[in-house]
């Protein structure tokens, strides 16, 4: 329900919260100059702001404000697409991580220990691995997709953008296969190996960058779990440990958690 502002005339109060969160208990903000609402990464069509031009009351003060925004006390809709989009990822990411755990645990074609998990697109299960890659990928394009239709504020919606090329480098990596450690190098391993670094580099940055946009207590997590997952190979490297395999492991299922929580969030929005 729009808040009635037609008696006692316009009243400007707070500036939204830099995260784009929601109104919290006993809180309350009402009129925004648009430049306020566009602060947050917001719009009247996807969100709780109503332009206050359109107040149906002809004789409201508040029509003498047509380039702001009134607040409503209704939440933003999850759409239809948006759940489509959000379940697409947690499936595609998911089949990804379920791949390697299953083929990790149950295979002795490769060393989980000291082999990493593209090793699996050139063995016995190069169909399922590579098939992976690629609904993996359009799963991180999904909920990059999902992010941008679903979270608001500008840190939220940038680290949402940030995904679209982490789901293209898993995409083209379902083509090209890696190199065997110790084979000969290729062009398709060369290819494989830029994608791998884009995506471990540009999706972590987009994991901090949402967890910033939803509020201190999820960032710092996010921030604790990014840092336990690089600070695996980064470990492997400095003491040489032989474990590459094992470190990238740990690294994944932070990324693809993290990333399966998010479009979770998403779903849970109402």
């Amino acid at each position: 329900m729009v808040k009635d502002y037609s008696e006692g005339g316009h009243t400007q109060s707070r500036r939204p919260l830099r995260d784009g969160s929601r109104l919290r208990e006993g809180e309350e903000r009402r009129v925004y100059p648009r430049r306020e609402a566009s602060f947050v990464g917001l719009s009247p069509e996807q969100t709780r702001f109503k332009p206050l031009g359109d107040s149906e009351d002809p004789n409201s003060p508040l029509r003498a404000f047509p380039n702001a925004y009134l607040e409503t006390d209704e939440p933003h809709k999850r759409s239809l697409l948006e759940t489509l989009l959000a379940s697409t990822a947690i499936a595609g990411i998911g089949y990804l991580g379920l791949v390697i755990l299953l083929l990790s645990l149950f295979t002795k074609e490769y060393s989980p220990i000291t082999q990493v998990a593209s090793d699996y697109g050139v063995g016995t299960y190069a169909v399922e691995m590579n098939a992976g890659f690629l609904v993996a990928g359009a799963g991180t394009i999904s909920l990059a997709l999902a992010g941008l239709l679903s979270l608001e504020g500008r840190s939220a919606r940038a680290g949402s953008v940030l995904f679209f090329p982490g789901g293209a480098a898993l995409v083209l990596n379902a083509f090209f296969s890696t190199d065997i450690e110790g084979a000969a190098s290729t062009v398709h391993g060369t290819i494989h190996g830029l994608g791998g670094v884009v995506f471990f580099i540009t999706t972590p940055i987009a994991l901090l960058l949402v967890g910033r946009g939803l509020g201190r207590r999820r960032f710092a997590l996010t921030l604790l779990a990014v840092a336990l997952g690089i600070g695996a190979p980064a470990l492997d490297s400095v003491m040489a440990l032989d474990a590459a395999g094992f470190a990238e492991r740990i690294l994944i299922l932070v990324v693809f958690s993290c990333m399966i929580l998010t479009a979770l969030r998403i779903l849970k929005e109402a």
